[in-house]
C-alpha cells in the first residue's frame, strides 16, 4: 500500500517577512529541505506543491530528487493547493503515466521541520493496519501531518481558500496515532519560532 507525500509549499508565509521555506535551521537546512529529507525517508514518493515562480523551490527539489508540481491557483490557498495535488495524481492514474497508483497521501505542511521520521512511519503502518485516515497525537491534542485514503480524494478536489481536509473530513472517526513527537504541534509562523 503505497504512499506519497504532498508536501503544500506554496504559501507566501507573509507573516513571517520574507521566503520562510528558506531560513536556516541551527542545523544548517533550510526549512524546506528538512521537511522534504523527513519525507524522503519514510514514503514511497514525494511531491512538493509549489508555485509556478519559485524558482528556488524548484531547485532544492531537483537536487533532492523530488517531484514538482506547479500550482497556478496557489494565490486562492492552501485548500486549492491540496485539490491540485490530488487531482494531479488522480489524473496521471487515468492517463497510465506517471508514477504508480499510490492507496494513500501524507498531507505534509511546509513550515512543520520538526516532525520525525518515525512519526510519518507510525501514520502509515497505521493506514496500513486499518485502511482509515491517520493522525498524529500529542498532548491530548491532533497534529500534523494528516494521512488521507485514497477513496477519500473525491471528496477534496474542490477544495479553496484556507478550507482544507480537516474541514472535509470526520477526523473523530479517523486513526488517532498517539506519537512522543511534540513537532507534530509546531509550525513555523515567525522567525522567533525557529528557536523553538
Amino acid at each position: 500500500m503505497s504512499v506519497v507525500a504532498l508536501v503544500l509549499a506554496a504559501g507566501r508565509a507573509r507573516r513571517f517577512g520574507f521566503d520562510k521555506r528558506q531560513a536556516r535551521l541551527p542545523d544548517g537546512r533550510s526549512l524546506l529541505q528538512a521537511v522534504l529529507q523527513t519525507q524522503l525517508q519514510a514514503c514511497d514518493a514525494v511531491i512538493a506543491l509549489l508555485r509556478p515562480d519559485d524558482d528556488w523551490g524548484q531547485a532544492l527539489c531537483a537536487d533532492l530528487g523530488v517531484e514538482v508540481r506547479l500550482v497556478p491557483q496557489a494565490d486562492e490557498g492552501m485548500g486549492r493547493t491540496l485539490a491540485t495535488g490530488l487531482s494531479a495524481l488522480l489524473a496521471d492514474e487515468a492517463s497510465g503515466v506517471g508514477p504508480p497508483r499510490f492507496e494513500a497521501a501524507l498531507v505534509v505542511l511546509a513550515d512543520m521541520p520538526a516532525v520525525q521520521v518515525g512519526t510519518v512511519q507510525a501514520l502509515i503502518h497505521a493506514f496500513q493496519r486499518h485502511g482509515l485516515p491517520a493522525c498524529p497525537w500529542h498532548g491530548g491534542r491532533a497534529g500534523h501531518p494528516r494521512l488521507l485514503p485514497r477513496d477519500r480524494w473525491p471528496d477534496l478536489l474542490d477544495l479553496s481558500g484556507d478550507e482544507g481536509a480537516r474541514h472535509r473530513l470526520d477526523w473523530s472517526r479517523a486513526c488517532r496515532v498517539e506519537v512522543p513527537d511534540a513537532g507534530v504541534l509546531i509550525d513555523v509562523d515567525t522567525p522567533a519560532d525557529l528557536d523553538g
